[in-house]
């Protein structure tokens, strides 16, 4: 059975077939000579006999239909926004990722700057560079002036805490408990113990790459991390308690890059 093609252009070519014939049948009716009526007559057959071809009812012209088989079904668009969507938006995705970095961080260099609020008033700024040997659990923190020179470093094994001045001459030293309750960000110096942060915190995640803590108990703060998109590595730290803000946010970070030898043995306490 041969297939018959049906054109949506084909009723406009047979619309203006019937003019042109009618308009031949109105001259022709002009005319008083007997075998010219006869010609109008069989015109007029012709033409009742042509039927104008017309598409089925309910159908789709293949153009369109042609347009609406590329769309993709709505089975297929939830498939792909939850499949481009499943590391951005879904909480336990991302805490399992800023986990695997944890668990994978041997060394980390990073500049900070931070700054402290109360009830909405700068109250402090600092910056300087963060150094962490996961292996030796030994934390380097030097706080730089505004050329950018050394005022301050404070080194220590997560026990005692060695502080030097500006020149590398012992200040003091300190139990480690007792020098990070006075800091207001404690979480800039918890690298490498993120996995156990989390298991201390409620999380939220309330925006994608933005994860909201809260302490299970104790002393209720809130604390956000900033998440960068290409790995979940923090890139801002915020704590907020009550009227007090604090903010640090890193740059220059580089991961797993060895450590100078000489990084943690200012002052001869860590060797």
């Amino acid at each position: 059975m041969k297939k018959i093609i049906k054109n949506p252009n084909m009723k406009l070519f047979i619309n203006s077939l019937l003019i042109a014939l009618l308009s031949i049948t109105n001259f022709v009716g002009c005319s008083s000579k007997p075998e010219e009526a006869q010609q109008q007559q069989s015109t007029k057959e012709i033409v009742e006999d042509i039927e104008p071809i017309k598409l089925p009812e309910n159908k789709t012209p293949v153009a369109e239909k042609q347009v609406q088989e590329v769309q993709p079904t709505e089975q297929v668009k939830l498939a792909t926004t939850t499949e481009s969507s499943s590391k951005t938006y879904y909480p336990n995705e991302v805490i399992i990722q800023v986990k695997n970095w944890d668990q994978k961080l041997k060394f980390l260099k990073t500049h900070f700057e931070q700054t402290s609020e109360y009830d909405g008033v700068p109250i402090s700024k600092s910056q300087g560079t963060l150094w962490y040997d996961k292996d030796k659990n030994l934390l380097r923190l030097d706080t730089l002036n505004t050329d950018n020179d050394v005022e301050q470093s404070a080194i220590t094994d997560k026990k005692q805490i060695l502080i030097l001045d500006g020149q590398g001459h012992e200040v003091t030293t300190l139990s480690w408990q007792e020098w990070q309750q006075g800091q207001p960000n404690q979480a800039l110096f918890d690298f490498g113990n993120y996995t156990s942060l989390l298991a201390r915190h409620n999380a939220v995640l309330k925006e994608p790459y933005l994860l909201e803590l809260t302490p299970k108990e104790g002393e209720q703060y809130t604390l956000y991390l900033t998440l960068a998109k290409e790995d979940y590595f923090p890139t801002n730290i915020k704590i907020v308690a009550d009227l007090m803000t604090t903010e640090a946010k890193l740059t220059n970070t580089q991961k797993n890059t060895p450590l100078a030898f000489d990084t943690f043995r200012a002052g001869g306490l860590f060797k």
